[in-house]
């Protein structure tokens, strides 16, 4: 994103740079069209009327333009310095505001989908807990069965043990009964 901004900061600042040297260059051309035409007006006015004036005069305006061409170049070297260094204060703020907001919306980002993702995590965690429980009772419900099963096993077997004995005891009684009865 820097990259794309120093490119954009660069091609900007090159076309502002030829178009100032282009303005410089047609500002400077028109300048001196506009004094050659006048030096040239002047230079046959003044030849006509006084020729001993003109070397004088001609090499005071000539240091007078060069003199202006001087002060107006460094002036506009200057102004443009300043609205160079403005300008560039002015996109590093924008860039500054606008990198400031893209980090703010990506941490408010990141925030909700954090809130997000714990809600799911916490949802996560109540239904394991929950089948912790579950799996806690049946196991102790199976634990409990077996048990069950044990003892209803065992106790069917004293059921079958007491019925065998009685079963036994009845019939030494019905035997017993017999041999009595043919004693008697």
């Amino acid at each position: 994103m820097i990259a794309k901004v120093d490119e954009k900061l660069a091609a900007q600042e090159a076309s502002m740079i030829a178009k100032v040297d282009e303005k410089l260059a047609a500002q400077e051309a028109s300048m001196i069209a506009k004094v050659d035409e006048k030096l040239a007006a002047q230079e046959v006015s003044i030849l006509a009327k006084v020729d001993e004036k003109l070397a004088a005069q001609e090499a005071s305006m000539i240091a007078k333009v060069d003199e202006k061409l001087v002060i107006l170049e460094s002036s506009i070297m200057t102004k443009i310095d300043e609205k160079l260094v403005i300008l560039e204060s002015s996109i590093m703020t924008k860039v500054d505001e606008k990198l400031t907001r893209t980090e703010n919306l990506i941490l408010e980002e990141l925030e909700r989908t954090r809130t997000i993702l714990e809600d799911k995590i916490q949802k996560v965690q109540d239904q394991v807990d929950e089948l912790n429980q579950y799996y806690s009772i049946t196991r102790l419900e199976n634990d409990n069965t077996v048990l069950f099963l044990k003892r209803v096993d065992e106790l069917e077997k004293r059921v079958d043990k007491l019925e065998e004995e009685q079963y036994k005891r009845e019939e030494n009684s019905h035997n017993t009964s017999h041999l009595m009865a043919a004693e008697g």
